[in-house]
C-alpha cells in the first residue's frame, strides 16, 4: 500500500482516512475470449488482425477492437479477391461471388460502418455490440476458412 491508496471519507469526527482496496485482473477473465480453435489455418495476415483485434477486445480497448473489426473484413475481402473501388462495394461482391449471402453483406455493412466510426471519429462502441460484431466475423471466418478446410479433409 502507498499514499495512493488512501482516501478521504466523511466520518463523525470530520473527514477521515482509510485505505482503499481495489484489484482490478488483466484480461478481464468474465469478459475475455478465446481464440478460434482453429485460428492457425487462417492467412497469416488474416491471423495477425484477428488476433491483434481479440487482443484488444479482451483489453477493454473499444475504439481499437472496432478499427480491428473493419481491418479482418477488409483483409477477407483481399484475400478473396473482391472487387471494387472500396469496402462496401469489395462486401457486395463477395455475394457475386458466392462467398456471403445477401443478408450476411447486410450485417457486414453494418460492421463496416461501426469500424469507420472507430476509425474517423474515434467513436467507442459498447461491449454488447463489439461482442455481437467479433461473433459476426468469427462466423465470417469460421465459413470462408476453417470449416472449408475441415470438410475437404473429411470428405474426399
Amino acid at each position: 500500500m502507498n499514499s495512493e491508496d488512501i482516501g478521504h471519507v466523511e466520518g463523525k469526527d470530520g473527514w477521515e482516512s482509510e485505505y482503499l482496496i481495489s484489484e482490478e485482473l488483466f484480461p478481464n477473465s468474465e469478459e475475455s475470449r478465446i481464440a478460434l480453435s482453429d485460428d492457425h489455418l487462417l492467412p497469416e495476415n488474416l491471423y495477425r488482425i484477428y488476433s491483434e483485434t481479440l487482443g484488444a477486445l479482451n483489453s477493454g480497448s473499444p475504439v481499437l477492437t472496432g478499427i480491428g473489426i473493419r481491418a479482418i473484413i477488409e483483409t477477407v475481402c483481399q484475400d478473396q479477391r473482391a472487387s471494387g473501388r472500396n469496402l462496401n462495394d469489395q462486401i457486395n461482391d463477395l455475394v457475386n461471388q458466392g462467398v456471403l449471402t445477401t443478408e450476411g453483406a447486410d450485417i457486414l455493412h453494418k460492421l463496416r460502418v461501426l469500424g469507420n466510426a472507430a476509425a474517423h471519429e474515434v467513436k467507442p462502441h459498447s461491449s454488447a455490440q463489439l461482442g455481437l460484431a467479433f461473433d459476426v466475423v468469427e462466423h465470417l471466418l469460421q465459413g470462408v476458412y476453417i470449416l472449408p478446410y475441415h470438410a475437404k479433409q473429411k470428405f474426399k
